[in-house]
């Protein structure tokens, strides 16, 4: 099993803002994006992705992505 963690304060605000870039083209909103941790972990040619994010966006922007979705 092959695992990777990412607590570095420096990457984390970069992927962080890579997904905010990502869900403005994709999605048209703006999405304010903290990512708290990233563990990756591979078993078996099988990939198991846990995030912690915390992510604020307006009400108005919430009902646009509920509605794109489903």
């Amino acid at each position: 099993m092959d695992e990777m963690k990412i607590n570095s304060a420096f990457t984390k605000n970069l992927i962080a803002k890579f997904v905010k870039s990502v869900l403005k083209k994709k999605l048209g909103c703006e999405i304010d994006i903290q990512l708290n941790g990233l563990t990756a972990a591979i078993t078996d040619g099988t990939a198991h992705v846990h995030l912690d994010v915390d992510a604020e966006l307006s009400k108005g922007e919430l009902l646009k992505i509920l509605k794109k979705v489903g």
